[in-house]
């Protein structure tokens, strides 16, 4: 190949390498987005206020009165949220020295209400996730989750987002005394506080073997069999001290007609309760029969998302302004233009 051609086509491919592949706009090469220009949106994490208003109308839609907000379990999520995200989530539910969410609630003078041995009728759900209709979906899959939503023994609600490795999205949910005021109980549990807090070198707390549920399930009592015996099927949540309250029966006793040696007891056994119990008296065909609807927990929330369709448009640019934005390429085309013209130019002449 002569040599004017190789010169030429060095040309042709050095312009070719320097037209860019897409339209030249404003923001190309560092420069800053011109006047109306936006930039890619980024997905934001759901805030307490958003939580707690898609919980409420959970609640709403299946026949329960919404949650208020209480500034001791906007501050209890607020803290736990934070330890999650510093901790990646390896905290999960767990507290300082083995304290239980009940004796936090009641340290920092939240009136619980429930059977405080249990540690109180309250709730707390976490999960990661970047949208609330994610953080629902979760909850709403196991009974557990769900009752911290819908329980109808809750009057109260908090909620928190912290961001870390992942956005955490914790909730809490409790139900405090009608009066506002402790429950007698309440002072023997914040008596105790000092000593549960010295879990830190070692000593027993209410929490220390595990027996304290995170999530307060209320103990269904049954009635006797025609034998006169009273069986009760342990769940998640329950243990001999809950049972035996509402029984109104002895731990011991329960143990003893059980042959349990410890007091450890697992969901799905059934347990002796009493023997030669009364049977309550049959309802006769006179009183009148009444239907009850039972709503069951749901299996999924209807969120109306609204589908939002972006078309990007590329603003015109006027000549002048193009040049100065663009001026690396534009000096590097002319360049190339004048190499060009110059070997057309020396061939011609060689030609003559």
């Amino acid at each position: 190949m002569k040599p004017h051609y190789r010169l030429l086509t060095f040309c042709l491919l050095f312009i070719a390498w320097l037209l860019p592949s897409a339209p030249v706009h404003a923001g190309t090469l560092g420069l800053p987005p011109l006047q109306g220009e936006s930039p890619t949106p980024t997905p934001s994490a759901p805030t307490p206020a958003e939580i707690i208003e898609a919980v409420n109308n959970l609640r709403l839609s299946y026949g329960l009165y919404p949650l208020s907000i209480h500034p001791v379990l906007m501050q209890v999520a607020a803290e736990q949220a934070n330890a999650l995200a510093a901790s990646e989530g390896a905290v999960g539910h767990e507290r300082p020295c083995g304290m239980t969410l009940g004796e936090q609630l009641l340290s920092m003078g939240y009136p619980l209400l429930g059977d405080l041995t249990m540690d109180g009728y309250r709730s707390e759900n976490w999960v990661t996730a970047l949208t609330i209709e994610d953080a629902i979906s979760y909850w709403l899959g196991d009974d557990e989750h769900t009752n911290t939503m819908l329980s109808p023994n809750r009057s109260d609600i908090g909620a928190a987002v912290a961001v870390g490795d992942q956005t955490y999205v914790v909730l809490e949910t409790a139900w405090s005394t009608s009066s506002g005021k402790m429950q007698y109980d309440a002072y023997r549990i914040l008596t105790g506080i000092p000593m549960t807090q010295s879990a830190c070198m070692g000593m027993a707390t209410l929490n220390a073997d595990g027996s304290i549920s995170q999530y307060s399930m209320p103990v269904a009592v049954s009635t006797a069999r025609p034998d006169g015996d009273v069986v009760h099927e342990v769940k998640y949540g329950q243990t001999l001290w809950s049972l035996a309250d509402q029984y109104k029966v002895s731990v011991e006793q329960i143990k003893r007609l059980n042959g349990l040696a410890e007091d450890t007891i697992v969901p799905g056994w059934k347990l002796l309760i009493q023997k030669a119990a009364t049977q309550p008296a049959p309802v006769t065909a006179t009183l009148p029969t009444v239907e009850v609807t039972e709503t069951g927990y749901p299996t999924s929330i209807p969120f109306h998302t609204a589908t939002l369709t972006v078309t990007p448009t590329i603003p015109s640019v006027p000549v002048g302004q193009f040049v100065k934005q663009n001026s690396t390429i534009v000096v590097a085309l002319l360049v190339s233009f004048s190499v060009l013209v110059a070997g057309l130019v020396g061939i011609r002449k060689k030609k003559e």
